[in-house]
């Protein structure tokens, strides 16, 4: 006689993904204090297996290496730029900063994002993750806020867009990577405006 209820296995079945999540989530979270902790070049496996009470297996069933769970844990702290296209055009390139230096000010949220840039460094499969995660993110947004500028007279129309995020970024992988210092609030537009001065009219 066929139940009207619901049965072991479609309760299961309706509770998989969240209970999936959560690991995902809970993997991330160890893998953030294992960076902050021990840094890239010491990650282990082990450790966020264990902090994540999360078997290897689980581990990999998310992602294909360390260095993309290093990856992804820092890029899904780093909020969206928020890009108001009523803003003047320095407030609108300081945006595509702002996240960066928030997250670096945050407790150890700069020795977390220097793990990443490492791990994307070292691993070139896990680089990859963070230049198409920084390109959707922030080099095309940040191509159209230009292509707005030009068409509008604010810069000169032969600008390079890469040499431009070049400059924009350069300050910040500067102090994180070389300089180990924090991401003073005011870097976001004294780069911003930097870039401006040279594309002037």
């Amino acid at each position: 006689m066929k139940s009207d209820g619901p049965t072991e296995t479609t309760s299961v079945r309706r509770e998989g993904p969240k209970r999936s999540e959560a690991s995902r989530q809970a993997i991330l979270s160890a893998a953030r204090e294992e960076l902050i902790e021990h840094g890239w070049r010491a990650f282990s496996p082990d450790r966020l297996s264990r902090r994540a009470k999360a078997s290897k297996q689980t581990v990999y069933r998310w992602w294909p290496s360390v260095a993309a769970i290093a990856i992804d844990a820092a890029i899904s702290m780093i909020e969206e730029p928020l890009i108001k296209p009523d803003q003047p055009v320095d407030v609108q390139l300081a945006a595509f900063i702002e996240p960066f230096s928030e997250l670096a000010r945050v407790g150890d949220g700069a020795h977390l994002l220097r793990s990443a840039l490492l791990a994307a460094s070292d691993d070139p499969a896990a680089g990859e993750i963070f230049r198409t995660w920084f390109n959707n993110t922030i080099r095309k947004p940040m191509k159209n806020v230009l292509a707005q500028a030009a068409s509008k007279g604010h810069i000169r129309r032969d600008y390079d867009p890469d040499a431009v995020c070049e400059t924009l970024f350069g300050a910040v992988w500067h102090r994180l990577i070389l300089m180990r210092g924090p991401l003073p609030h005011v870097l976001a537009m004294k780069s911003a405006q930097a870039v401006l001065a040279s594309l002037r009219p």
